[in-house]
């Protein structure tokens, strides 16, 4: 799993299974996968999980924040 984001020319690039997605970092979305706790990244009809700090990263290149707060206060 490789995930590059260029900021320059607002792409993201991910290899997922040996297969290269690329698009404009606008296009991507990243969401939570509630049973692994993680962030997945969204990209040209793929997915993939990606640490919370890289999601962050993507979030803030400008791709599409629809996570979900997975801890609920009582």
């Amino acid at each position: 799993m490789s995930v590059q984001i260029d900021t320059t020319s607002g792409t993201c690039t991910a290899v997922i299974a040996g297969h290269t997605h690329r698009c404009a970092v606008a296009d991507t979305r990243v969401s939570t996968d509630p049973q692994a706790r993680m962030s997945v990244l969204h990209i040209d009809g793929a997915s993939i999980h990606v640490p919370e700090e890289q999601a962050e990263h993507l979030i803030a290149a400008g791709a599409k924040d629809d996570r979900a707060n997975l801890i609920v206060d009582d």
